[in-house]
């Protein structure tokens, strides 16, 4: 098992039990610089990465005896990082999102709904009318949310 391998699978393993899971791993060609990028129902605070960091840190320095320098890091998706799993969605609902589809199509809307193939967006067609829209997982290509600094209207 190479160490990319062995820092997933206790990444993974931890998180069993915690509404967390992992969502991406972008490594160098040499898998010597990695970075893992963990998310969860409610988000991931930075106790979780810190607390994973540290175990992945003993574990490696107990099991993995090569010679070949190691750089990791865990961390959330940032908010700039596209939404790559289903499981993430239901936290951004409320939120717009930019979606990117086939055919250089896409769709910018309010995420209303999350179903188990699907999402549901309203669309504004005009200032005061709103469409909605069901996107299954399959067509889209990516999802972003679109940060915003405005305060809603309660």
């Amino acid at each position: 098992m190479d160490v990319k391998q062995l820092i997933t699978q206790i990444i993974e393993e931890d998180l069993t039990t915690s509404d967390c899971f992992l969502v991406n791993i972008r490594s160098n060609e040499r898998g010597t610089d990695m970075r893992f990028f963990i998310d969860g129902q409610n988000g991931v605070g930075i106790q979780t990465c810190a607390r994973l960091s540290r175990k992945v840190s003993r574990i490696l320095d107990e099991e993995y005896e090569d010679e070949t320098p190691i750089r990791y890091e865990i961390s959330s998706p940032g908010v700039d990082e596209p939404l790559v799993d289903k499981r993430q969605y239901p936290q951004h609902i409320g939120r717009e999102l930019e979606i990117a589809l086939a055919e250089d199509k896409t769709s910018t809307g309010e995420l209303i709904s999350v179903g188990e193939d699907s999402i549901e967006i309203a669309v504004s067609i005009s200032k005061h009318k709103k469409e909605k829209q069901t996107l299954a997982f399959d067509d889209i290509i990516k999802s972003t949310v679109i940060i915003s600094f405005k305060r809603k209207k309660k």
